[in-house]
């Protein structure tokens, strides 16, 4: 597997629940992007590998295809029932190719047909899919409505792509489209001004008074003791199968104990990010994998703060969280210093680590193959944390 670098991007339904993820990924060896016949072969032997119920936490996995992958034999060996397959736009479609995906679809695969702008010589592949990608980059509003209009006595699901804001989510939601990609929910909805509101305050005080940067045992327990609900959540959370301990923990104190102060830090604000939003559960998710991705590459090097590394990839989702600036946000919250320079600015190696986990999520072509190479195993880790909140 480590001759591809993989990312996944969620797609969400209508009401911005996980649907599914789209994997993209490059091949860390140049010589692998020169020669077609044997990108394939490793391309599917990765997917495979990869162990995609895994990696896409169960969910349909959305794999692009060239003209070159889906002609050849090995793409037979993918499990038919976690895979949409993705036509390029730049594929001709041609009489092979048409032959071949009828042929495929027969046996079980189903098709997407991606960044779609519509001619006649598509009819043929549009009878055959499941799915069409619009990318609201390359077409209008207008255009699309027409396309669903017009294909709209088929059962074609149309998936709007590269939404970059909530308005754009709606508009395509009205117009037909039953799937979103893009990370307009990573995003503030609204900025409503430039404070905090009373329930979200409260919270954001919480996290502050969690996160002190010298906060004793005693202040931390009381701290958390003093929130019922957090309290009531982190026991819950600890006693889970992710921890299984071989006793039951029973109190902060206990808790504090047994982790430690750095890590029930982390927890108690993981909690308390849980409770501040009814934004998508793949908001929180995808601050899980920036955390875990941020702390696995800091712990390559011990001069770094590791636990540093992954508050900062959690708590970059708040203004997300919370539609309020970040610098707003964390006037409430005293954060060290490094810790708030790489929110705010992506400086220091914490920050560059940061942008570079963003960029990553985007684009796994523009990003290090240390970082593809630890990318899965967050994605797995948030996975499994989810199931316990």
């Amino acid at each position: 597997m480590d001759q591809f670098s993989f990312a996944r991007q969620p797609i969400l339904d209508k009401s911005l629940l996980l649907y599914a993820y789209e994997f993209l990924y490059r091949p860390t060896d140049d010589a692998l992007d020169r020669n077609h016949s044997i990108t394939s072969e490793v391309l599917v032997s990765s997917i495979v590998d990869m162990g995609l119920d895994k990696a896409s936490n169960n969910k349909l996995a959305f794999i692009n295809m060239s003209y070159q992958d889906i002609m050849s034999e090995h793409i037979e060996a993918l499990p038919t029932d976690q895979l949409i397959l993705e036509l390029l736009e730049d594929i001709k479609p041609d009489p092979k190719l048409i032959a071949r995906v009828k042929s495929l679809s027969e046996q079980g695969f189903r098709f997407a047909l991606d960044d779609f702008v519509y001619s006649s010589d598509w009819d043929p592949l549009i009878e055959l899919a499941k799915i069409i990608k619009l990318d609201l980059s390359i077409t209008s509003i207008e255009e699309n409505r027409i396309l669903i209009n017009k294909l709209k006595h088929t059962n074609i699901i149309f998936l709007a792509e590269k939404v970059e804001s909530y308005a754009d989510y709606k508009a395509y939601r009205d117009i037909g489209c039953s799937l979103f990609q893009g990370y307009f929910f990573s995003k503030p909805e609204v900025i409503k001004g430039s404070s905090l509101n009373a329930s979200n305050l409260s919270k954001t005080k919480l996290l502050s008074l969690i996160n002190q940067p010298d906060i004793s045992f005693k202040e931390l327990q009381d701290t958390i003791e003093q929130d019922p609900s957090l309290t009531f959540l982190l026991l819950k959370y600890l006693n889970s199968a992710q921890f299984s301990f071989s006793n039951p923990i029973e109190s902060i104190q206990q808790a504090i104990t047994i982790l430690g102060l750095d890590n029930i830090k982390r927890w108690s604000t993981l909690v308390t990010l849980r409770e501040m939003s009814s934004k998508p559960p793949e908001l929180l998710r995808l601050a899980l994998v920036r955390a875990k991705l941020a702390e696995l590459l800091a712990s390559h090097n011990k001069q770094l703060n590791s636990n540093g590394f992954f508050l900062s990839g959690l708590l970059s989702v708040l203004d997300a969280l919370l539609d309020t600036p970040l610098a707003i946000i964390l006037k409430s919250i005293p954060l060290d210093l490094e810790i708030s320079q790489a929110l705010l600015k992506r400086e220091g190696e914490m920050g560059k680590t940061l942008d570079s986990i963003i960029r990553h999520e985007a684009n796994p072509l523009d990003t290090s193959k240390e970082l593809g190479e630890n990318y899965l195993e967050a994605c797995e880790w948030a996975d499994q944390i989810m199931e316990t909140l």
